[in-house]
């Protein structure tokens, strides 16, 4: 059962934000900007990549094959 929001730490919400934010699936990389953008943290691609399948495992995030890439998507409303 997906865990709810409330129990996301403070970088998974940042993370779930940029999802939730987002028009379309996103990589790593596009994450990684979106957080750089919003000035909330300024990380290296592993620890995004880290965070998106730790989130994966809690069912909070979907993914889908690109290439050689990963698309992430927000699996659970904001709300």
């Amino acid at each position: 059962m997906p865990q709810s929001s409330r129990s996301l730490g403070s970088l998974e919400r940042s993370v779930m934000d940029v999802l939730w934010g987002a028009t379309s699936p996103l990589t790593v990389r596009e994450v990684q900007d979106g957080l750089e953008a919003s000035g909330t943290h300024d990380l290296a691609y592993t620890t995004v990549m880290t965070v998106l399948d730790r989130l994966g495992t809690k069912e909070m995030v979907s993914r889908e094959r690109d290439g050689r890439a990963f698309r992430y998507t927000a699996a659970l409303s904001r709300e």
